[in-house]
């Protein structure tokens, strides 16, 4: 009984972080189509962060520099109580429209100020 018990306890931890994954592949998921989807929407330049969202699924922001690059963050809209996949990536406007860098992919926000960080709500 005792080895049962045991099992069902590992059981159940494993089942939490199986959830917890699923929940991450798709968060991870709807980013990448709100970058697709991001990347499709017409912007202007602004030093400021600019939002489009597509219903209540996900959105894309983009905020162009000093430098002349412009950075995109696309995410999954969530429960306030979640904190999103927020997938960034670096790029350029032609013609209203934001293009991605080759090379552009980023882990994390790429600023040393965590304001800049910050997406609008």
């Amino acid at each position: 009984m005792l080895m049962l018990n045991g099992l069902q306890q590992q059981l159940n931890q494993q089942h939490k972080v199986v959830a917890s994954e699923i929940s991450f592949l798709k968060q991870y998921a709807v980013a990448v189509s709100a970058l697709a989807w991001g990347s499709q929407q017409r912007w202007q330049t602004s030093r400021q962060w600019r939002c489009q969202q597509q219903g209540n699924e996900w959105r894309a922001c983009l905020l162009s520099t000093e430098k002349g690059e412009t950075l995109m963050a696309a995410q999954k809209l969530a429960a306030q109580a979640t904190t999103p996949v927020t997938l960034w990536r670096w790029g350029r406007l032609e013609d209203d429209r934001w293009r991605a860098a080759p090379h552009g992919w980023l882990d994390f926000c790429p600023f040393r100020e965590t304001a800049w960080c910050q997406l609008p709500e």
